[in-house]
């Protein structure tokens, strides 16, 4: 495992991901002191590196660090079943109001009457 400063981590991430790829960890330190751990999933050794992937994907999304896309993403899912398994664990695609919603659609619909 290589250790790097937060100043290499700013100066070029890439180092920092290259080297945890090839020893499956790299160290971050700052001010001498180790802050955090790069870790490369594919090279942990886990049994299901796709469970562990969805998971995160899916304490993202909730927590509002991710969007959906990008959730379905970091989970190697498409979209489609992704959004599946929000509504599978009944977690909400968005905070919006019904209200809120319904304003949209209105929106979409009258934009999609302009184009036609």
């Amino acid at each position: 495992m290589q250790a790097f400063s937060v100043r290499q981590l700013k100066s070029n991430p890439s180092t920092v991901l290259r080297a945890a790829e090839a020893d499956a960890m790299a160290l971050v330190t700052s001010h001498q002191e180790p802050t955090a751990l790069v870790v490369a999933l594919d090279r942990l050794g886990l049994p299901d590196t796709a469970a562990v992937r969805s998971g995160l994907a899916l304490s993202l999304f909730q927590a509002g660090s991710l969007s959906v896309g990008s959730a379905a993403r970091i989970a190697g899912l498409p979209l489609t079943r992704f959004l599946e398994i929000l509504a599978s664990l009944r977690i909400p695609v968005t905070d919006a109001t019904a209200a809120e919603l319904d304003d949209d659609l209105d929106q979409a619909r009258r934009w999609l009457a302009q184009e036609a």
